[in-house]
């Protein structure tokens, strides 16, 4: 895959980065603290064989599939998830 941009932020004093990846019909965005995965959420596009990959990357909602990245992480969707397992005890 192909990365298109790479958005740096803080939060609780750790640094990420939203990193943005692509390929022929496909978009990932995803949010990365060390150059791991972040979490488990990986926010997928699959684009239609006739529409141009190119074409969605520079449309606004890009920027809004980087904010939820960003979101998961200070809203720690992630973490509240995984306290499922708590709740079984």
């Amino acid at each position: 895959m192909n990365q298109l941009k790479k958005i740096s932020f803080v939060f609780e004093g750790e640094s990420y980065e939203i990193k943005t990846f692509y390929e022929e019909n496909l978009i990932n965005i995803l949010a990365f603290k060390n150059n791991y995965p972040a979490n488990g959420f990986r926010h997928q596009i699959q684009i239609p064989k006739n529409i141009s990959v190119k074409d969605v990357l520079n449309q606004n909602v890009i920027n809004e599939y980087v904010e939820i990245c960003k979101k998961d992480i200070s809203e720690k969707r992630w973490e509240r998830l995984m306290d499922i397992n708590k709740n079984k005890e």
